[in-house]
């Protein structure tokens, strides 16, 4: 017969191996974002690179030369230039509506220019889920347009370290709730029994031992979704 240890362990192995399987490729594939629509590689034929995305329509970006690119968004275009010099990284971005704006690379942080050299900064507003455009802003923010056409600033999501925190608190929170002898060591090891003289754990302590231990996997399990 199959003890509740047995099925703990058991269960905890085997929903972490499927965990790992199924989230690899999420903590693993490198992402762009424009707005909150999130894409990664599709596929790649050519000079041309596919992304595609859950929540919106794909993203096309067309290698032209070694300094030029073109991004293809619905039946937009926007071309890209890179026009970096040595210690400095900078990009001229194209709108189909024929307006140019300026991304300089600070450090990793992409900063947008307008034609005037002011700075271009934008204001996310929603209603009910849907965007709503200022006057006079632009589908897409420059510096966004520059992250999605150059593999470099793609990032990585989640954290998967959260995972790893929360399989050591489920299995912490389960042997404080299973194991008396877990529960006497860390009697043993807590600085308050220094406070007595020959303490010995009560049975109020071993109650709230158990009550913390449910308490510890309870919040394992929120730890684990932060990861995402």
């Amino acid at each position: 017969m199959k003890t509740p240890s047995f099925i703990f362990f058991f269960s905890v192995i085997l929903v972490s191996v499927l965990t790992g399987v199924l989230s690899r490729p999420y903590f693993t594939d490198r992402v762009f974002y424009l707005y909150e629509d999130t894409y990664k590689l599709a596929g790649e034929q050519d000079r041309l690179v596919t992304y595609h995305s859950s929540t919106a329509g794909p993203v096309q970006i067309r290698t032209d030369d070694e300094l030029h690119r073109t991004l293809i968004i619905g039946e937009q275009s926007y071309a890209i230039a890179d026009k970096s010099v040595p210690y400095s990284t900078k990009f001229r971005v194209t709108y189909p509506n024929g307006h140019v704006y300026r991304v300089e690379d600070n450090n990793g942080i992409l900063l947008s220019y307008d034609d005037k050299g002011n700075i271009v900064m934008v204001v996310q507003v929603y209603a009910n889920g849907e965007r709503i455009k200022q006057e006079g802003e632009e589908d897409f923010s420059p510096s966004a347009l520059v992250m999605a056409a150059y593999p470099d600033y793609h990032v990585k999501r989640g954290m998967p370290g959260f995972l790893f925190l929360a399989l050591g608190l489920l299995i912490f929170g389960w042997c404080n709730f299973r194991y008396q002898a877990f529960q006497d060591l860390m009697f043993r090891i807590s600085p308050q029994r220094l406070m007595y003289e020959n303490p010995e754990p009560s049975d109020f302590y071993y109650f709230m031992s158990k009550v913390g231990g449910i308490v510890v996997m309870i919040g394992s399990i929120f730890i684990a979704f932060k990861a995402y």
